[in-house]
C-alpha cells in the first residue's frame, strides 16, 4: 500500500444563518403509509430582521447661521438684534440612537439702545461657547425599521452644558467706550450655560449629511450686555445650516448615523408557529413530499460518503471525489452554536466515521459570505469549524482523526451580491484523507 495520502474532496457546506432564513422541522413519514399528521404538531420559522452592517462612529459638523440675543440694554429695533454665527462640532455615535459630542459656537450679539430720552448708543458683545452634549436620533424611535427616503433621513434631539466666555463694550452716541468687560480686571469673565436643540439631516451620500438646526442657549448670568436683565437671565435662539462629514464610512461600511437599530444590532425575528390541519390536504401532503425529499437527498450524501470512504480505504479514486451539500447543517444567527436541525446529519456521518478503519482522517473547513469585518469573519469559520469537531467527539469520533480550519470569507462559490449567494457561502466542507 503507497504511504502517499490519496485525499478526497467531500464538501457538505453547513449554512451558518448571518442572514434572514427558515429552518423547518418536521417528523418523517414514509410514502407507503397512512398521511395521518397530529393536529398539535407545528413547523416552527425562524428569520432576522436585519443583516449585520459593519459602522464607523466618529463625525465632523461645521455650521453657520443667524441669531437673536435677548441682553440688556435691550435693543431699539428687534430687527437689530440678529446677527451672524458660525460653530464646529466633533460627535461619536456610540450607536445608531445615541451620541456624544463637543461643539464650539461663536455666538456675537450686539445693536443700538435707548436707555432715555437722552442716552443713545451702542452695544458690542460676542461668547465663545464651548458645550459637551449627548444627542438622540428620534427618526430610529419613530421609524424603527427606515428604508428608501426614511433611511437618508435624521431627526437629532440634543442637550449640552458648557461654559461661555462673553466680552461685551457699551459706547454713546459719540462712540465713546462707557463700559468695556475687558477692563474689569479679571480678563475674560465666563459663565455656565446651556442648550436644547432640534437638527434635521439629509444623507447627501454615504459620508456627507446637509443638516439644518435650531437651538436654545441659557447663559447663567443677567449682564452679558453690560446692564442687569430686568427679568430672567441672558438667552439666546440660533438657527443654523451646516455639512456633516462622516469618517470612515466607506467601501462596506456604513456610519451609525446612516442604519437602523436592527442593523445595528440584529436579532431574530420572532417564532411564527403555523398548525398542521389533521386531515391529507394538498398542502400537508406537499410538506410531507418536501420532508421525504430532503431525507432521501441526505440518504444519497451518506451512501455517497460510506462509497468515498471504501473507495479511499482500498487505494482507489485517487483523482479524489466532491460530496454533495448538507443544507439542512445550520448554526443560529452569528453564532457557532449548531441548530437541532443539523444534529441528524452530524449524527449520520459520525456513524459513518465510525464504523470505517482508524486510518480515516477527517478535515473541516469552515467559511462565511463577506458580511462583517475580516477579523470576525475569520474567528467565526474557525468556531463553527471547532463546533461541527465537538459534536463529532461527543460521537466517539476519534480527536486524532479530525482537523478544523477557518478561511473566512475566502474561496466563495456563489456571488456575494445576492442573498442566495452569500447563503451558499456560508457553509463548512469536509475533506477525507487517508
Amino acid at each position: 500500500m503507497k504511504r502517499n495520502l490519496l485525499s478526497i474532496m467531500l464538501i457538505a457546506a453547513a449554512v451558518g444563518s448571518t442572514t434572514a432564513q427558515e429552518v423547518t422541522t418536521a417528523t418523517t413519514m414514509s410514502t407507503q403509509e397512512a398521511v395521518t399528521v397530529v393536529s398539535d404538531s407545528s413547523i416552527l420559522k425562524v428569520a432576522t430582521t436585519c443583516a449585520f452592517t459593519p459602522v464607523s462612529h466618529w463625525s465632523i459638523g461645521l455650521k453657520g447661521g443667524g441669531n437673536y440675543f435677548r441682553v440688556a440694554p435691550g435693543s431699539i429695533s428687534r430687527s437689530d438684534q440678529f446677527n451672524w454665527v458660525g460653530g464646529a462640532a466633533i460627535e461619536y455615535s456610540i450607536n445608531p440612537l445615541v451620541g456624544l459630542g463637543l461643539e464650539y459656537m461663536y455666538n456675537p450679539y450686539g445693536h443700538t439702545y435707548q436707555l432715555n430720552a437722552n442716552q443713545i448708543g451702542t452695544m458690542e458683545g460676542r461668547t465663545h461657547d464651548a458645550v459637551v452634549f449627548a444627542s438622540i436620533n428620534l427618526m430610529n424611535l419613530l421609524v424603527p425599521n427606515r428604508t428608501n427616503f426614511w433611511s437618508k433621513m435624521n431627526i437629532y434631539g440634543d442637550a449640552g452644558v458648557g461654559v461661555g466666555f462673553y466680552q461685551f463694550k457699551l459706547m454713546n452716541a459719540a462712540n465713546n467706550v462707557i463700559v468695556d468687560s475687558r477692563n474689569a480686571g479679571d480678563g475674560v469673565p465666563e459663565t455656565v450655560m446651556g442648550k436644547l436643540g432640534l437638527n434635521l439631516e439629509y444623507n447627501i451620500s454615504k459620508s456627507i449629511a446637509l443638516g439644518g438646526e435650531v437651538q436654545y442657549r441659557y447663559y447663567d448670568r443677567t449682564n452679558l450686555g453690560g446692564y442687569q436683565m430686568s427679568k430672567g437671565n441672558s438667552e439666546a435662539l440660533t438657527a443654523t445650516i451646516g455639512l456633516r462629514f462622516k469618517l470612515g464610512a466607506n467601501g462596506q461600511k456604513q456610519h451609525a448615523r446612516n442604519i437602523s437599530m436592527c442593523e445595528y444590532y440584529p436579532k431574530p425575528a420572532p417564532v411564527i408557529i403555523n398548525k398542521i390541519v389533521k386531515d391529507n390536504t394538498v398542502e400537508t401532503m406537499d410538506r410531507l413530499k418536501a420532508i421525504e425529499d430532503e431525507n432521501a437527498a441526505l440518504n444519497n450524501k451518506i451512501n455517497k460518503l460510506n462509497s468515498d470512504i471504501d473507495s479511499l480505504s482500498a487505494n482507489r479514486n485517487a483523482n479524489g471525489g466532491y460530496l454533495p451539500t448538507y443544507e439542512n447543517i445550520e448554526f443560529e444567527f452569528g453564532s457557532d452554536k449548531l441548530t437541532q436541525g443539523s444534529y441528524r446529519a452530524l449524527d449520520e456521518i459520525a456513524a459513518t466515521l465510525n464504523s470505517k478503519p482508524s486510518t480515516v482522517r477527517l478535515n473541516v473547513a469552515g467559511y462565511t459570505d463577506y458580511v462583517g469585518t475580516d477579523e470576525f469573519n475569520q474567528t467565526l469559520s474557525v468556531n463553527r469549524a471547532n463546533a461541527v469537531k465537538r459534536y463529532l467527539l461527543n460521537k466517539n469520533v476519534p480527536a486524532s482523526s479530525i482537523t478544523i480550519i477557518g478561511y473566512g470569507e475566502k474561496n466563495p462559490i456563489g456571488p456575494n451580491n445576492t442573498s442566495e449567494g452569500r447563503e451558499l457561502n456560508r457553509r463548512v466542507e469536509f475533506q477525507l484523507t487517508k
